[in-house]
């Protein structure tokens, strides 16, 4: 059975950081997953031109996500 991945936005980016800043601070989790390769398995990354597999820091991941998304709502 396949789970369908959510849209990621501006109000669960900032849950999942709260969240994952709490928990894991900068670092990975439990399953060793980095912040932004967690983000890749819950929510559908696709429509970011932002890559944040690799990147290591939780805040850096937040920060370029969160920038990507202000720049689409000034554009639309």
């Amino acid at each position: 059975m396949e789970t369908t991945k959510k849209i990621l936005d501006y109000t669960r980016l900032n849950g999942e950081y709260l969240n994952w800043s709490l928990k894991y601070g900068d670092g990975r989790n439990d399953q060793d997953l980095r912040f932004g390769q967690f983000l890749h398995t819950k929510y559908w990354m696709t429509r970011f031109r932002t890559d944040v597999f690799y990147e290591e820091s939780c805040e850096r991941t937040y920060s370029r996500l969160l920038t990507e998304l202000q720049e689409t709502i000034k554009t639309q």
